[in-house]
C-alpha cells in the first residue's frame, strides 16, 4: 500500500507547477525540474520519483517483450496472451502516471511501494 503525506516544507504554486511538470513529462519533466529548480523540495522529490517510475517502466518493458517474443512462438495463443500482457502493462502504467499527477497537483509525498523504494536509492531521502 502506498503511503503519503504533506511536504514538512512550504510549496509554492511555482513548487507545486514544477512537482507537476516532473512527474507527467517523466524523464525529460525530471531533468528539467532538476536543473531549473534546484532549489525546490517538492520539484526535487518528484523529480526523483519521476526518474524511479521511469527506471521500472523500462525494466518492466523490455522484460515483458522478451515474454512476448518467446510467447509469439505458440500459435495463436502466444498472440493472444502475449497482446493481454502488454495491454495490461500499458494500463497499469498510464493509471500509475495520472494517480502521480493529482498526487502532484494536491501537494502530496506520494510513496509508492516499488517506486518510492528505488527512489531512496536514488537520492530522494537526501532533499
Amino acid at each position: 500500500m502506498s503511503q503519503e503525506s504533506k511536504p514538512p516544507w512550504p510549496v509554492s504554486d511555482e513548487d507545486k507547477t514544477w512537482g507537476i511538470i516532473a512527474w507527467a513529462i517523466s524523464i525529460i519533466g525530471a531533468i528539467l525540474a532538476l536543473v531549473l529548480k534546484p532549489q525546490s523540495k517538492y520539484a526535487k522529490y518528484w523529480a526523483y520519483l519521476s526518474i524511479a517510475f521511469f527506471i521500472i517502466w523500462i525494466i518492466v518493458w523490455a522484460l515483458i517483450t522478451g515474454i512476448s517474443i518467446a510467447l509469439m512462438f505458440a500459435p495463436m495463443v502466444g498472440w493472444f496472451f502475449s497482446t493481454i500482457i502488454r495491454w495490461f502493462f500499458w494500463v497499469a502504467v498510464l493509471i500509475v502516471w495520472i494517480i502521480g499527477i493529482i498526487k502532484a497537483a494536491n501537494v502530496v509525498l506520494w510513496k509508492p511501494p516499488i517506486i518510492y523504494d528505488l527512489a531512496k536509492t536514488i537520492g530522494i531521502d537526501k532533499i
